[in-house]
């Protein structure tokens, strides 16, 4: 019998499950094809590092009639969500949707001069090169961090974008101490624990509730809570329903 399940798995290998991306994946990939409003075709290629929440790298996208191709100016993976925008000039194209290690599904979006907009749905297939993007040792931030997410506004009318503000979180502000307490909002306290750049709440108010030290955009230490750590068995969000910044206040 043993001899026989071996030969089964030479002829048939184990298919490798889809995994969720994880803010640090390291190099991935995703190509696909394009369909726009007037059912003509397309296809995109996309090559990144996924770090701290971030793409960058650079990619492609071909409509039926321009193509648009460059670095990556803007890019995240949140709630399971991949949003990446590409820029060459005055064109731009962005790919959104639904991803994981194995694929992408969502929309896509292109201006280019001229040419106006172009808009319609986006499928692909996604890989991982292996190897995720190791985070830097960061210094634990004990100065008062202002917390805040990106909120969004999808609208269901035929061309236009989403709209991004940004929102106060539920948490309100976040403050750590070098002896393992923290304090949010006007006076909510309780404890945490530091693992290698990793937080987690173990009393208080938001206990359970996970965040990454990083640096932000301005090089600052700054505390992350990325919406695929903080999510309830049953789906709901544990701090904000997007990934949560906490950054010093200038």
């Amino acid at each position: 019998m043993r001899c026989r399940l071996a030969a089964l798995l030479l002829i048939f290998p184990l298919v490798a499950q889809a995994a969720p991306l994880t803010p640090n994946e390291g190099a991935v990939a995703f190509t696909g094809t394009l369909t726009d409003g007037d059912d003509k075709s397309g296809s995109f290629t996309i090559e990144a590092l996924l770090k701290d929440g971030d793409f960058t790298g650079r990619g492609r996208i071909v409509t039926s009639d321009y193509t648009v191709e460059g670095n990556i100016t803007q890019g995240f993976l949140e709630n399971g969500r991949c949003s990446i925008r590409i820029e060459s000039g005055r064109a731009h194209g962005d790919i959104s949707g639904k991803c994981d290690s194995d694929k992408i599904e969502g929309q896509f979006e292109t201006f280019y001069p001229g040419g106006g907009t172009k808009l319609g749905m986006a499928s692909g297939t996604g890989q991982t090169m292996g190897g995720s993007a190791a985070a830097e040792a960061v210094p634990l931030p004990t100065a008062k961090l202002t917390c805040a997410y990106q909120d969004r506004k999808v609208s269901f009318k035929w061309g236009e974008p989403i709209q991004y503000s940004l929102s106060f979180s539920n948490m309100g502000s976040l403050t750590l101490t070098p002896t393992g307490s923290y304090s949010s909002g006007s006076s909510a306290e309780g404890r945490f624990v530091r693992t290698g750049d990793k937080i987690k709440l173990v009393s208080g108010p938001w206990a359970g509730a996970v965040g990454s030290v990083e640096r932000d955009r301005s090089g600052e230490p700054a505390v992350i809570f990325h919406i695929e750590e903080n999510l309830r068995p049953d789906g709901a969000h544990l701090v904000d329903p997007y990934t949560t910044r906490c950054t010093r206040s200038r």
